[in-house]
């Protein structure tokens, strides 16, 4: 069953709902792009593709528009909006590499401050996937990198400093 209310909304959740009422609703609803202030009525700081599916029912069940936001960088402030609801993608910053298959799988919150995409020269060796773990624990200094095969058939390596 769909939720009807924030609060119902909320139970279904494991990311954090946050509705104007809320003490950090100033901060969840802000964007990148200072000119844009919008306020919708539910941001849904989503922590999986469940929280995901669950939001997308709220908003159709409510006939509220909807926004989805990965690092919040739209110029023109596509990753919201006055009265709906906002997905945000932000706390979603794992990527997933798979080198045998040359595939990279990246969530909806991974930003260029979290991972850089780089072209290799054509005719370099593949590399392995590399798990570096951090120098201490809580250090946000590991990495993770490998080579993934994009549709056009270019080469690419990721690079990712995730949190640990």
């Amino acid at each position: 069953m769909s939720a009807k209310t924030p609060s119902e909304l909320r139970e279904q959740v494991r990311g954090e709902v946050v509705v104007p009422d809320d003490a950090g609703y100033d901060d969840a609803r802000l964007v990148h792009n200072g000119m844009i202030d919008k306020r919708p009525a539910v941001v849904v700081r989503v922590a999986n593709a469940g929280d995901a599916m669950a939001t997308v029912a709220y908003a159709r069940d409510n006939d509220l528009d909807l926004s989805i936001r990965g690092g919040g960088h739209s110029g023109p402030g596509f990753g919201t909006n006055d009265g709906g609801v906002v997905i945000d993608f932000s706390r979603m910053r794992g990527v997933r590499v798979d080198p045998t298959a040359m595939t990279a799988r990246a969530e909806g919150g991974v930003t260029w401050a979290t991972s850089t995409l780089r072209r290799t020269p054509s005719g370099s060796p593949r590399p392995e996937a590399s798990f570096l773990p951090p120098a201490s624990p809580g250090s946000p200094s590991g990495a993770v990198s490998g080579i993934c095969r994009a549709a056009s058939g270019c080469r690419w390596t990721i690079w990712c400093r995730p949190t640990w």
